[in-house]
Parts: C-alpha cells; sequence; structure tokens
C-alpha cells in the first residue's frame, strides 16, 4: 500500500540530502538540496502567505517524493546540481545552454606543470583547493571559451609557460617562438618554473598588484646581483601587466574585492550580469542565460544560482553585492551589512549551503559579507549590471526565439501533414548499419522539440543476425528498445531511495517514430512494437510511426498503400531529413569504429584466457601467429604453461 505524502513527510531524517518531488505520472518536478531534509520538505506542506504562484502551483501536483542522504550540505549541493542537469525538472532553473562552467585547469601533478581549460571537474574547485594531494588547480568559472583563450594568450605573453608535461631533450613547440622559458629541455630548473606558475595562478585570480609587487622585488634582488638580462625580462612582465591594468575600468580607488549580482527577467528566461571587481578594478564579466524562470521571484533565482556558482568558483571575494529586489524574509541574512533596514533582510544563502571556508591565493581564509546596498557607488554598479543583463539577453533572446520560432512552426507543419494528435515533441529515429551483416548495428537519436537530445541518444550491437537482413535487425532493435519502457516502478528506485542513474530508469515513450527505410524496414519495426505492450495499435498508448525512404524522399505510413510526398521546400521534411541523417551518421560512425577494432583483431583474441599480455608474450617469442601454429606443445608449454598451450593448439 502507498505511504501518503503526510506519512513519508514524517518519517524523513533530520539529515543533510537531496530531494525529489514528483506528480502522479512519476514525472520529476523538482529537485532541491537541504541541511535537514525534515524541516525542509515539511515546510513546503505548511501554509506560507509569502510563497510565490511558481512554488504554489509545482506543491499542487506532488504526489510522491523520494531523497537521498548525504554526509554534509556540500556533498548534497553538487548531487543537487548533478540531478537537475540529469533530469531537468520543470520546476528547476538552469543555465540555458544546459552545460556546465569553463574553467582553466593548471595540472599540478605533471612534473612540468602544463595549463590547459576544460568544462567538467571531478571536484569542484572550492573542495579541490582544500584537499591535501590534489592533482589540479581549477581558475574560473568562465561563460566563454573564447574569453579563456584571451586570456591564456595574454597570459603566456607576461609568463611564457611550457606545453611539455615532462623534462626531455626536445623542446616544446613554443620554445623556438620564444613563449616557453625552457623548463622542458633544463634551461630553467623546475622550483624556479614553479614560481612562475605561482605567479600566473596570483594574476589569473585577479590580484595583479600583488603580482606586480613580487615582480618589482625580484628585479630589485636580480639587479643587486648583476643579473641584468632576467631583470630585464621581469621590467618587460611589468610593462606589460601595467599595460592590462591601464585597460581595466577603475571602480574603487581602494584595493576593494567585489562580486557584484544583478538580474533581469523576461517571459520564462532570465539573465544575470555578473562584474569581477578585484584591487578595485573591474577585471572581468560574466553572463549567463537560465531557463524554466517564468513565475520565479528573483530572490528564489538568485537562491538557487549562488550556492551553485560559489561551489564551483576558484576565488571569492570580500564582499558579494545583490540587487535590492533579492529579498528572502523567511530566510536568516547572512553577515549582513549596508543599507536594508534589519525588518527586511535580504536574500541570503540558505544556512550554510556555501562551503564554509575558501582559501584565497597570498591571503587567509575568509568569509565574503553580503551587501543589498540601497543608494551610493554600489547600488549604481548593481543598476549598470542590470543594464547589461537586459541587453545580453535582448542580444541573445533574438536568436533564440528566431531558432525556436522556426522548430515550432516545422514541428507544426509536421503535425498537420501526418494528423498527428499532438505535437511531436519527442521524435525518436532509427537505422542499421553493416557491410554484408559483419558488425551490425542500430541506432537510436533523440529529438526534443526539433533539437537533437545526445544525452538520450542509444548503441545497439545487432546479436540476432551476422548476415544482410535489415529487417531481422531493425525488429530486435526496437524490441530491445521498447523492452526499456516497461521496467516495474519498483526496480527503478536505487540505493537511497531515488532513481537517478539511466541503468534502472524506464525510457520515456516517444510521440513519433521515424525509420530511415521504406514500407520493408517499416512493417519490421511495427511488428517489433506491436508485441511491446506499447502497439501502435493499442488506443491507450498509440504511437504514430512513419519510415523515410532516401531515394525519393517519400514518407512511408502504416494501412496507407501509398507513401506521402511532400515538396521539395516543406519545413517539415527539413526537420524529418535532418533526424533521419543524424540517426543514419550516429549508425554508421559506430559501425566503423567496431569494423576499425575487427581489423586489428587477430585469432589470438579469440582464445580464452589470452589477454593482451600474453598475446605479447607469445608474439614476441615466436613472431607470427602462422610460427605459433607451426611450434610444438613443449615450445608452446615453455611459455604459456601446459593447459594454456592446449588450448592454443585446439583453436589454431
Amino acid at each position: 500500500m502507498r505511504k501518503s505524502m503526510a506519512q513519508k513527510t514524517k518519517q524523513l531524517p533530520a539529515r543533510p540530502g537531496v530531494y525529489i518531488f514528483k506528480n502522479a505520472a512519476g514525472d520529476i518536478l523538482y529537485v532541491g538540496k537541504a541541511n535537514k531534509l525534515k524541516n525542509r520538505v515539511r515546510s513546503y506542506f505548511q501554509p506560507d502567505p509569502a510563497r510565490s504562484n511558481r512554488i504554489q502551483q509545482m506543491i499542487s501536483q506532488i504526489r510522491d517524493l523520494s531523497y537521498v542522504i548525504t554526509d554534509n550540505e556540500t556533498e548534497s549541493l553538487i548531487l543537487e546540481n548533478n540531478f537537475i542537469k540529469e533530469f531537468q525538472p520543470k520546476y528547476n532553473m538552469m543555465l540555458k545552454d544546459d552545460k556546465n562552467f569553463q574553467f582553466i585547469k593548471i595540472n599540478i601533478q605533471d612534473e612540468i606543470p602544463t595549463i590547459d581549460f576544460e568544462r567538467k571537474i571531478a571536484d569542484p574547485p572550492s573542495l579541490k583547493l582544500r584537499r591535501a594531494g590534489k592533482s589540479a588547480r581549477y581558475l574560473g568559472p568562465y561563460t566563454s571559451s573564447y574569453s579563456i583563450k584571451q586570456t591564456l594568450r595574454l597570459i603566456r605573453k607576461i609568463f611564457p609557460y611550457c606545453s611539455n608535461s615532462k623534462v626531455g631533450t626536445k623542446p616544446c613547440f613554443y620554445y623556438h617562438i620564444g613563449k616557453c622559458p625552457g623548463v622542458c629541455i633544463g634551461k630553467i630548473s623546475l622550483a624556479e618554473y614553479r614560481k612562475a606558475i605561482d605567479q600566473i595562478v596570483q594574476l589569473l585570480s585577479g590580484w595583479q598588484l600583488k603580482t606586480l609587487d613580487d615582480l618589482k622585488s625580484q628585479m630589485s634582488q636580480l639587479s643587486r646581483n648583476r643579473q641584468y638580462e632576467k631583470a630585464a625580462r621581469i621590467r618587460d612582465q611589468i610593462f606589460t601587466i601595467n599595460r592590462v591594468l591601464e585597460k581595466q575600468k577603475l571602480v574603487y580607488p581602494k584595493k576593494v574585492d567585489q562580486d557584484i549580482f544583478s538580474l533581469y527577467l523576461t517571459g520564462s528566461l532570465g539573465s544575470i550580469n555578473l562584474f569581477l571587481i578585484r584591487e578595485g578594478k573591474l577585471i572581468r564579466k560574466e553572463n549567463f542565460i537560465l531557463k524554466n524562470t517564468k513565475g520565479a521571484t528573483p530572490a528564489e533565482i538568485l537562491d538557487e544560482f549562488l550556492p551553485k556558482y560559489y561551489l564551483e568558483a576558484s576565488s571569492w571575494p570580500r564582499e558579494i553585492l545583490l540587487p535590492a529586489q533579492g529579498y528572502n524574509p523567511s530566510q536568516p541574512p547572512l553577515n549582513i551589512r549596508g543599507g536594508v533596514a534589519a525588518k527586511k533582510p535580504p536574500l541570503s544563502i540558505r544556512g550554510n549551503s556555501l562551503p564554509h571556508r575558501l582559501p584565497r591565493a597570498g591571503e587567509g581564509e575568509l568569509r565574503p559579507r553580503i551587501f543589498v546596498p540601497s543608494r551610493g557607488q554600489k547600488l549604481k554598479l548593481i543598476q549598470l549590471g542590470t543594464e547589461n543583463a537586459k541587453q545580453y539577453l535582448e542580444s541573445t533572446g533574438d536568436k533564440n526565439l528566431l531558432e525556436e520560432a522556426r522548430l515550432l512552426a516545422s514541428l507544426k507543419e509536421l503535425q498537420r501533414v501526418l494528423n498527428l494528435s499532438k505535437l511531436p515533441g519527442r521524435i525518436e529515429a532509427y537505422d542499421i548499419s553493416n557491410v554484408q551483416g559483419m558488425n551490425p548495428v542500430g541506432s537510436m537519436v533523440v529529438f526534443d522539440y526539433g533539437r537533437p537530445k545526445k544525452q538520450d541518444y542509444r548503441r545497439f550491437k545487432i546479436r540476432s543476425k551476422h548476415t544482410p537482413d535489415d529487417y531481422t535487425m531493425m525488429r530486435e532493435m526496437l524490441e530491445r528498445r521498447f523492452s526499456r519502457s516497461r521496467i516495474p516502478p519498483e526496480a527503478r528506485l536505487a540505493k537511497g531511495g531515488t532513481d537517478h542513474g539511466t541503468r534502472n530508469k524506464a525510457w520515456p515513450l516517444p510521440d513519433l517514430i521515424l525509420i530511415d527505410g521504406g514500407r520493408g524496414q517499416l512493417n519490421a519495426a511495427i511488428a517489433a512494437i506491436s508485441k511491446s505492450q506499447f502497439s501502435i495499435y493499442n488506443k491507450k498508448t498509440k504511437i504514430p510511426i512513419i519510415g523515410l525512404a532516401k531515394r525519393l524522399e517519400e514518407i512511408f505510413l502504416p494501412r496507407h498503400p501509398k507513401p506521402l510526398t511532400l515538396p521539395p521546400n516543406s519545413i517539415a521534411l527539413f526537420l524529418l531529413q535532418r533526424i533521419r541523417d543524424e540517426a543514419h551518421r550516429f549508425a554508421v560512425t559506430f559501425h566503423r569504429k567496431l569494423r576499425s577494432q575487427s581489423l586489428l583483431l587477430s585469432s589470438l583474441d579469440t582464445i580464452p584466457g589470452i589477454g593482451p599480455q600474453k598475446k605479447k608474450q607469445l608474439l614476441s617469442k615466436f613472431g607470427s601467429v602462422a610460427a605459433l601454429k607451426a611450434a610444438n606443445m613443449t615450445e608452446l608449454s615453455n611459455v604459456v604453461g601446459r593447459s594454456l598451450a592446449e588450448k592454443i593448439k585446439a583453436k589454431l
């Protein structure tokens, strides 16, 4: 017997974790984190006149919940972020491009520390910097790969750094053009080079004035020691940094470190502008586009966004400035200073959502103070950020709106020409690839409202046939695919009480199935689906299915003797062709990969007990498979033992 929501709420533990709200159909509505699961979840079901319409609407749809316990709230924040990216719940706000932030990565574990950039990191910087024996240092986050490349280009000009990870006899490419100090061939010591890396980290963290002071001190010391060539190189570095500082806008005459957040909302999209001020200068500006913001208050948006941003940020300021509309009266203020009355506290990052402490380069461990200015220069900076956020959203939003309108028009036209009962939001396309039955594979690609949803792509190794028979292969692939849509609910829950991961998760049903092929492939697909509980003839779960043949671009429909032909300039046909071609590309890519692997196999790979090491050992001893076949039992036994030698003789 299913427990009521009241019973489930009472049984929640008072521990940190992640909670997941679901509707009657089992769809995930919202993923949240909590320091105490019991208190946080219970608060949703208590009267609150200050609650927004968006949250009230979500609460009215909640019919079930699950949760995962974590050791601390920082871990729950990481898990919440992962779940939101995986499930994309309706009531969670997400970055518009659904990508991770980008970071400059310094590989400290390498003999020569190398510098690169990447999106995905194993641990957030806030955790990695505090962990002993860390393997890499991450600096950021950045929202643009172009800005990272420009930054690294400038850094290489000021502090030439090496692209090799080990010291050897061959210099890296940048050494030949004067952009590497020669650590890769021993021109300078590793200790000296690591000091230069520390200066790069300091400069990228925004502490330019401190870097200048250190360089001036080094130049004076080298001059006193009459090392004039080295002193001249440092002089050039100081000159370049000063040129950069001249271009940066001076915001404060004092050494002030601030992160200034501004917010602009329109419809279901929102834009956040961030000014990063270090030592009184504006060193960088970042913009973030958020989706699913319709009906959300500024306080709710910032309450979700800020912990995720600072979980991954490598540099924390002394002060954080937030807009005045970012109030959350139900939450206590966190180290508040500024012009807001105590009766009306500003938005605070809930409890301890931010990691408590974060080391800063060259300074002690500090916790930022939150300001909500009501007048003066700080308020003007927030207002300037709001204008930047608005301009950024409008400049990118126009392109997004045009693309959305084009895709929506294509889907509506497709719905009309195929006489579908609803808009085909989720379209799945299937294709088979093989050469005379060898290495047969199948592909499934998914388009969500006209856009590829690559996390739902799937590849199938065909098991039933190794002779040319596309119809049987198509039938096998479809049977396996639709068997994944009827996993019983009790099998979906993973350890901890939630259905995260994809192994035990039922695959969503499509609104339209597209088969790459003509009448034969379509009939094979219909036969496969008809065996499942999702038969296209089942009125309750009727799934439209079509075939698209390449030769004349004809659309084949079940129970229609003649194919449907659309005009060459039809936007519905363009969409179908794009989806069909993507399924073909995905299948062919996988087939080529398997075919390449099979060409590298030898008859030794088919013998049980022979792995890469044994194979290498045998070929080193005998030279070839032919010589191995000609060898006698005694020679083989001396290398791999009697038992394995008998298996080799039996197979060869």
